[in-house]
């Protein structure tokens, strides 16, 4: 369960120990809702230009969400006491003659639930309630639910047992309704706040003459192929970065459609080398990454009709713009976690743009078991550092994460991994058919 910082519902507070029945939950989300746009607005004009799509949607989404209670009664605990109970009106005790109170010995079981989530909700009205609640005391600070039950001292133990069975199985059904109305809520705040981040963007263009990005012109050639986009969505909470010093500038990127693009070539071109292994085997990383290179050179073109795509180093092919890189490829050999972790910290050091897109093509050429790739790749991405989140809806055998440029945390590089198999069994006589 994640520990949020965020506002508790409002609710009137009752001397009674009634559960779920103060205020209505319904009505409590649909305020935190409406907070949206007061949230996104307040977010300063030069922190909001600085901060790409994504954080602020996940930093205002994680402000409203609201974690549903969790009982956790695999941990409950029980205390035993005597007390005094009053049976004045009980017609077994024979009841007060004189109208004074009859107090017998008594017994007071007190059964303690750890639960999560947020503790205001005990008070709060599912859409499906119980005229007559249970009761209970909340510790908020313990994060501890107490049910007490008191009856005289010749009362059965079977009857304990069944108050407090009684209670749990209301309180439990209780949170199953919440829980269901609070994850349809959860669900509908990103959407919302993708449209209220979105409609302030276009308004701060529009005000103030600024856009969020300038598009490297790169223009397709005639007659190249199209190639259909991958759909990509989010999610995970973190602070909004720092304004610097010189404000909010304007900066190179590629558009999110051309970034698709040529991710699209890319995956064309591994595609067409696992098609074939054979042919491509014998090629190191340099040789596949120049016909990785010629490919995308052949659909693309940069401002002087020449190349767009460059090679600086061994492995890597850029798009640059005034020394930084607005687009990033290394392209490697398969050679287990520690090559792939040092590939992505190399992505990392460069000078990139605030909005830099990059893509860290790998080829597997000499293990078989090319699933186990797949799972190291899944879960040591991950595990780096200035990792901030991963987006799904990816095809297999590709990922797409997010992370923090090591040169300053207030830029974010997207790297769209692939992993194209190439590997080929050797005959018997240990030659690659």
């Amino acid at each position: 369960m994640r520990t949020r910082k965020r506002k508790k519902f409002s609710m009137h507070r009752s001397d009674r120990n009634y559960l779920f029945s103060d205020d209505d939950l319904a009505s409590g989300l649909d305020g935190r809702k409406r907070r949206i746009r007061e949230l996104v607005e307040a977010v300063p004009r030069e922190q909001f230009l600085i901060t790409s799509v994504d954080t602020l949607c996940e930093h205002t989404v994680d402000q409203l969400a609201v974690d549903p209670l969790v009982l956790h009664e695999d941990q409950m605990t029980m205390e035993h006491g005597e007390t005094k109970i009053d049976v004045t009106h009980r017609f077994e005790y024979g009841g007060s003659l004189d109208g004074r109170p009859v107090m017998v010995d008594g017994h007071l079981l007190k059964f303690f639930v750890p639960f999560s989530g947020d503790p205001d909700l005990w008070r709060l009205r599912p859409s499906t309630y119980s005229l007559n609640p249970p009761r209970g005391d909340i510790d908020t600070r313990r994060k501890l639910l107490t049910l007490s039950f008191a009856n005289t001292s010749q009362t059965d133990e079977a009857w304990f047992r069944q108050q407090l069975e009684g209670a749990l199985t209301s309180i439990r059904q209780s949170v199953a309704t919440q829980t269901t109305q609070i994850q349809q809520y959860n669900a509908s705040l990103l959407r919302a706040v993708q449209e209220v981040v979105a409609h302030r963007r276009e308004q701060l263009s529009k005000l103030h003459g600024l856009v969020a990005s300038f598009t490297i012109p790169l223009a397709k050639k005639p007659g190249m192929p199209e190639y259909k986009p991958v759909d990509v969505s989010l999610r995970r909470q973190i602070q909004l970065p720092k304004v610097p010093a010189a404000g909010f500038k304007p900066e190179p990127a590629i558009s999110d459609e051309l970034y698709e693009a040529i991710l699209a070539n890319i995956r064309h071109m591994g595609t067409t080398f696992e098609c074939t292994p054979q042919t491509y085997q014998p090629l190191g990383e340099d040789g596949l990454r120049d016909i990785v290179l010629a490919s995308l050179n052949s659909v693309y073109q940069g401002r002087a009709a020449g190349e767009a795509f460059r090679h600086y180093g061994k492995t890597d092919i850029r798009i640059e713009e005034d020394t930084r890189s607005a687009f990033v490829a290394e392209c490697k050999l398969w050679a287990g976690e520690q090559v792939l972790v040092g590939a992505l910290e190399q992505l990392l050091d460069y000078l990139t743009w605030r909005d830099c897109k990059a893509s860290l093509v790998l080829f597997n050429k000499g293990v078989a078991g090319f699933a186990a790739i797949q799972e190291t790749i899944k879960a040591a991405l991950p595990a780096q550092a200035n990792f901030l989140r991963e987006k799904s809806g990816q095809p297999a055998g590709e990922w797409r994460f997010v992370f923090r440029s090591r040169e300053d945390a207030g830029r974010e590089v997207t790297v769209h991994v692939f992993c194209f198999n190439l590997f080929v069994a050797p005959d018997r006589a240990g030659r690659r058919r």
